[in-house]
C-alpha cells in the first residue's frame, strides 16, 4: 500500500505539470515553494525519528512528494501566480514560524508536528485560489493525489504513534480540501 501510495503520489505531477506548461492550472508559488521544503525536512525527520528507535517507517508517499513538490516548485515560479498577497505573507509567517521552532527544538517529533503545522499553513494559498478559481487547478491531479492519501493511510502500520499518522493525516486534509473544491463543488453549484 504503501510504495502504491508513492507511485500514485507521483503519477499525479504528470498531468499537474502538463496543465502548468499549458498554462490550464496556476500553481501558487509560496505553497509549492513551502511543501517542498517542509517535506523535505519531514522526510529527514521521520528517517531520523526511525533509526533512533530502529524502526522503519512508511515514506513511500512523502518521498514521491518531495521529489514532484520540488519540480512544481520551479514550475510554479516559471508559470505560476507571481502576486504576493496578505494570504501569501501569512502563509510564509506561519511556515517560517513552524520550521524555526523544528529547526531550535533538535526533537525530531516535535520537528514532525512543527512541519506539519508549516505544511498546512503552505497549503492555504492553493486550498484559497482553489475556492476562488478551481478551474485554476488540474482536477485529475488533486484526485490522484487523494487517492495516493487514501493508500497512505491504509498503509499505517501503528495508528497509535504520531510519527506514522501525521504526515499521511495533513496531506490527506489539504487533498480532500482541493479534491471538494476541484473536483466535487463545480459539480454541485
Amino acid at each position: 500500500m504503501n510504495a502504491l501510495s508513492g507511485i500514485l503520489f507521483l503519477i499525479a505531477f504528470v498531468p499537474y505539470v502538463w496543465a502548468i506548461i499549458h498554462h490550464q492550472t496556476v500553481p501558487s508559488p509560496v505553497s509549492w515553494a513551502i511543501w517542498a521544503s517542509v517535506d523535505t525536512l519531514s522526510l529527514l525527520a521521520m528517517k531520523k525519528a526511525a533509526k533512533e528507535k530502529g524502526e522503519k517507517v512508511s515514506m513511500g508517499q512523502l518521498t514521491g512528494a518531495v521529489a514532484g513538490a520540488w519540480i512544481i516548485t520551479v514550475l510554479a515560479i516559471l508559470f505560476g501566480k507571481s502576486t504576493m498577497g496578505a494570504v501569501e505573507w501569512i502563509t510564509i509567517a506561519i511556515a517560517a514560524l513552524g520550521i524555526l521552532l523544528w529547526k531550535t527544538t533538535g526533537h525530531a517529533i516535535l520537528a514532525l508536528v512543527c512541519a506539519q503545522i508549516a505544511t498546512l499553513a503552505g497549503g492555504i494559498p492553493t486550498v484559497v485560489n482553489g475556492y476562488l478559481h478551481p478551474a485554476q487547478e488540474d482536477p485529475l491531479a488533486w484526485s490522484i493525489w487523494w487517492l495516493s492519501c487514501v493508500f497512505a493511510l491504509l498503509a499505517i502500520k501503528n495508528r497509535r504513534k504520531l510519527e506514522d499518522v501525521l504526515q499521511p493525516l495533513v496531506f490527506t486534509a489539504i487533498e480532500s480540501a482541493m479534491l471538494i473544491l476541484v473536483v466535487i463543488r463545480p459539480y454541485i453549484l
